[in-house]
């Protein structure tokens, strides 16, 4: 057990490691059929032919040059919609992809952050639990759509890295650091503009409170939103729109709109009323934001307030993709619950479930690509 202990480090790797491994054996073997799911195009094409992945691509080896973009014509988007997956990911899949090729480039990307993100995690979670080991198991497949998201070619693990590293940061006094790395953050999705109000809202607080003594570095967290006005800039110079991103959101249906306007069964991105799953995960959003009213990290209860009401107003029905950021504050908040015996036995007895909706999902969320020559050459 003591040796279990010490090698902390490798086990959290092989957590990290050991479900992709499992997701992708049926496509690394070619299979034509897996369970009950049959596979019409056996290979591991299918992994990396998962939204947005391809779009990603795509900027990696354009960089938003029109003219690169129309060689790539598997959707008939117009080039300004590629300015909605952001620049950070691209460039080090770009970095990368000399060595590995574009394609797996991606891959090993978001699975060197996966497991950066869960040595962070492991790291964060020994204050809140004796067993920071098997919550990082916990975080590693729950909840589901999460195991699908690192096995793909995906932003959220280096977003919730550098989010996460903010937060720890943060909590260390190290404010730069903290700032530095949400503002690096927002260029990879700008999720992590949430992280401003939280930072600011926790230090008025502390003000008022009188508990919290003025510094200027405090307010280094200024550099979060300034990224954003700098990303914009970027844009500008490459499209001439300053505010491309947001017309590219706005274009593809992803404007935040009313409160709970995921409930609509016209909405592009919604269009059904098979919803309950959207109303559950809204209820653990508010029991977060509840649960941590009176907590010591106020910047964990302003992050959880402004986060979850931009979930609510965010027109989509895979809430759980966007809410991957609050995800590691709930299980540090509910750590006694989703370390107990009875959890544990109960997500072993449901792995099945979970890696079987992992396969199935990423059989069906694919992009129609026909001709790779694009992305490979």
């Amino acid at each position: 057990m003591n040796k279990f202990k010490t090698n902390w480090l490798v086990n959290v790797i092989i957590i990290s490691l050991v479900p992709i491994i499992l997701v992708y054996i049926p496509f690394a073997l070619k299979l034509h059929s897996f369970w009950v799911l049959p596979i019409k195009e056996p290979g591991m094409y299918n992994i990396v032919k998962n939204w947005d992945g391809p779009n990603y691509i795509v900027v990696a080896k354009s960089f938003y040059e029109p003219s690169k973009i129309q060689n790539f014509k598997y959707i008939t988007q117009p080039p300004s919609y590629y300015t909605a997956h952001l620049p950070l990911f691209p460039l080090l899949i770009a970095a990368i992809a000399p060595v590995f090729g574009w394609l797996y480039a991606g891959l090993i990307v978001n699975l060197v952050f996966g497991i950066l993100l869960n040595v962070l995690f492991y790291i964060m979670a020994k204050k809140y639990t004796k067993h920071a080991l098997l919550l990082t198991a916990v975080f590693t497949v729950f909840p589901a759509r999460f195991l699908s998201i690192r096995s793909v070619i995906a932003p959220e693990t280096l977003l919730v890295f550098l989010m996460l590293l903010s937060f720890y940061l943060w909590e260390k006094k190290r404010y730069f650091g903290a700032a530095l790395s949400g503002s690096i953050a927002v260029f990879g999705k700008v999720q992590a503009l949430f992280l401003f109000p939280a930072y600011a809202g926790a230090l008025i607080e502390g003000y008022l409170k009188k508990q919290t003594k003025f510094k200027l570095s405090q307010w280094l967290i200024i550099l979060i939103p300034v990224s954003f006005v700098l990303l914009c800039g970027l844009f500008f110079y490459i499209t001439g729109d300053f505010l491309a991103f947001m017309h590219a959101q706005s274009n593809n249906g992803l404007a935040l709109s009313l409160p709970f306007s995921q409930f609509n069964y016209s909405n592009v991105w919604s269009n059904t009323g098979w919803l309950e799953e959207v109303a559950i995960y809204i209820i653990m959003f508010m029991l977060l934001c509840v649960s941590l009213w009176k907590h010591e990290r106020r910047e964990w209860f302003y992050f959880a307030v402004f986060y979850s009401a931009f979930l609510i107003c965010l027109p989509h029905r895979d809430i759980t993709r966007y809410a991957y950021p609050l995800v590691p504050l709930f299980l540090f908040r509910f750590s006694d619950f989703f370390t107990s015996k009875n959890f544990k036995w109960a997500l072993l007895l449901a792995f099945p479930a979970i890696y079987l909706y992992t396969v199935n999902f990423i059989l069906t969320n694919q992009a129609p690509i026909i001709d790779w020559t694009p992305f490979v050459q």
